[in-house]
């Protein structure tokens, strides 16, 4: 098991090239930064309303770091252009809201310059009214992603690519520069009956959330397997990379409170049992000295864990 780091990066953060070299330096395996093309000023829903991550906030209230977030895509390229091994991911991208053509060249460029670096973790969307900005009809967007992951996935590994689907068309095309292997497919999603058979259908392995309980995510897991191996995939092929979000609070929360939030070793033993093989945490990035101060934090805790500072090998 490998631990890397989920964070929120905006124009009031830290920036990417500082947030990846401080974690490559430490031993950190990867890095992961999230996505909203944008944030209607009219939403409502469970992250806004002080229903999610047991915060409490007035009806209606956005927090301020949904409104602000980098591009994942150019964020990660200056955190490439910053490092040599440390892996980097979206937690996650939201594929349905761009178009695939370029989407796959932005993509593929990426994976180019950080020499096969990359991994895609990947949602539905929880907004409709940023799905429906984009074009996508929210009731649509499940079958909007799998097409266009789908059309991307040919995009990468065909030297003429078509696709002819619902939603995504387009005729032969040629598309480079192709990606060193077209990167790991992660669905960050509840293990739902109908996002596992998402998973085992085209995807490389999962982002679920430890809120949903070590017992729940034990059963998950292991339905999930079984539809896996049942579906004829390779068993050791899954990736599975839990997200402890307990850090992500803009920098608010104080460093001994994110301290004594961090797993004991006996809970990552527990996960690395279930089958995780990468540990995401969530660490505050209001400022460098605060989020250096959080680094060296895991760091200690770190040293009982069962894990290992070597990026997480994907097959």
């Amino acid at each position: 098991m490998t631990v890397g780091l989920a964070l929120q990066l905006t124009d009031q953060s830290i920036g990417p090239a500082d947030a990846a070299r401080e974690a490559e330096q430490r031993g950190f395996g990867s890095i992961w930064i999230g996505e909203h093309t944008h944030l209607p000023t009219d939403t409502v829903h469970r992250y806004t309303q002080g229903r999610f991550s047991g915060h409490s906030r007035p009806e209606g209230h956005v927090p301020e770091v949904y409104k602000r977030f980098i591009d994942p895509y150019i964020g990660l390229t200056a955190a490439a252009a910053a490092t040599t091994s440390l892996r980097l991911g979206t937690l996650v991208a939201l594929p349905a809201e761009h178009n695939p053509l370029i989407l796959s060249k932005v993509i593929s460029t990426l994976d180019m310059v950080s020499g096969g670096r990359f991994e895609w973790g990947i949602g539905f969307g929880w907004n409709p009214l940023e799905t429906a900005n984009n074009g996508v009809a929210f009731a649509d967007r499940r079958a909007v992603l799998r097409e266009k992951v789908l059309a991307m996935r040919r995009l990468w590994t065909e030297e003429v690519a078509s696709f002819d689907g619902t939603h995504v068309q387009f005729g032969p095309t040629w598309s480079w520069p192709k990606p060193m292997r077209p990167p790991a497919v992660l669905l960050g999603a509840k293990l739902t009956a109908s996002n596992i058979r998402f998973i085992v259908e085209f995807a490389d392995g999962c982002l679920p959330v430890r809120a949903m309980g070590e017992q729940t995510l034990a059963e998950d897991l292991d339905r999930l397997r079984c539809e896996w191996e049942a579906a004829g995939r390779e068993p050791g092929a899954l990736s599975v990379s839990l997200v402890e979000a307990t850090g992500l609070a803009g920098g608010r929360r104080s460093l001994d409170n994110f301290r004594s939030g961090l797993p004991s070793a006996g809970t990552v033993e527990r996960y690395r049992s279930l089958g995780v093989g990468r540990l995401l945490l969530g660490v505050p990035t209001g400022d460098l000295d605060t989020y250096r101060r959080a680094l060296d934090a895991i760091v200690a805790a770190r040293r009982d864990w069962p894990v290992t500072s070597a990026a997480y090998p994907i097959g």
